[in-house]
């Protein structure tokens, strides 16, 4: 415990670590900032600006706007008014044409701009993890750490830890951040949240912060395994970019790609789509077998994403335990 405590000391006076940190806390205020701005309610004043552009547009289009009128009440049904007093709201311009805004609503969140704050997170995160590891090998100060503890893998362990356990709080400050301020943004707005809602949020929420410590966990023990930031982050650019397009090349199942075991893991799971066989073609219904969805559930891409963590830190802690430490 008293390595771990000067190493968490250690992580947390690195400014490289202090910037990144600081990162991950802007960069959900901007995304919040930013769609709470989006989605604000629409003002009187803007509501009576925008109306005043429809009747000036209404008389710069004149008899061609009242001979649509009267046409739509004369025939509401052609125009899907449904009655001939909706037709002034359904025909020519309207409001919604100068002013329109999406109201807010947290499950649309919790399906679209909450998984990209989570790979944020999880990218800065890792970038976090790989910068600590880095920066003892380029400034040789490993060696000088092992004559105060010459047992590698309890510094090695240590080191894991801090990065650990830094990314699982961060992450679970972060997140908690995020969704708290769209809570009592979505309870000063009168909007209610279903239960569903609030557990999906709270689920997936846990699921960010696992990805996020073991990320960064990961991107440690590659760059302790390299002993060189730039190595770390080229593999990982080549393994999440390059990978995938090898993949696809070779004509692998999407199945075994980094990216889509990720979304996997984030969203509870994802669909992708294969060839159906030669043998369902011609068939009026389509069975399980001949079928052409596919899914990668959240227990494959954990199985997937854990054998690449284990596999790192097993390979980064034996290079560490054997190899000359200059």
């Amino acid at each position: 415990m008293r390595l771990l405590g000067v190493e968490l000391t250690r992580l947390r006076w690195r400014r490289a670590v202090l910037v990144l940190l600081l990162v991950c806390l802007v960069v959900p205020a901007l995304m919040f900032a930013t769609t709470a701005w989006n989605t604000r309610p629409i003002s009187d004043a803007e509501l009576a600006h925008a109306q005043q552009q429809v009747e000036q547009l209404r008389q710069a289009q004149g008899n061609s706007y009242r001979r649509e009128l009267r046409a739509c009440e004369q025939h509401p049904d052609r125009f899907g008014a449904g009655s001939a007093d909706v037709c002034q709201a359904q025909v020519g311009p309207q409001i919604g044409w100068f002013v329109s805004r999406e109201p807010l609503d947290l499950r649309d969140l919790s399906r679209g701009l909450w998984p990209t704050a989570i790979v944020l997170l999880a990218g800065l995160l890792i970038l976090l993890g790989t910068t600590f590891a880095g920066a003892d090998w380029n400034s040789g100060s490993m060696s000088n750490q092992l004559l105060f503890e010459p047992r590698r893998l309890r510094v090695w362990a240590a080191k894991g830890a801090a990065v650990f356990v830094t990314a699982a709080v961060t992450a679970a400050v972060a997140l908690t951040l995020f969704w708290g301020a769209f809570a009592l943004l979505a309870s000063a707005r009168g909007i209610d949240t279903a239960p569903r809602v609030t557990s999906f949020i709270v689920h997936e929420s846990a699921r960010g912060v696992v990805l996020a410590a073991f990320g960064a966990l990961g991107a440690f023990a590659l760059t302790m395994f390299f002993r060189s930031t730039v190595a770390t982050l080229g593999i990982l650019f080549g393994v999440t970019l390059v990978g995938s397009l090898l993949l696809a090349a070779l004509g692998v199942s999407d199945q075994w790609f980094p990216h889509l075991n990720v979304a996997a893991w984030v969203l509870d799971g994802v669909d992708y789509y294969v060839e159906p066989p030669r043998s369902c073609q011609g068939l009026a219904s389509e069975g399980a077998s001949c079928s052409g969805r596919r899914t990668v559930t959240q227990a494959d891409a954990a199985a997937y994403l854990g054998v690449l963590v284990v596999v790192a830190v097993g390979l980064s802690m034996a290079s560490f335990r054997r190899r000359d430490v200059p």
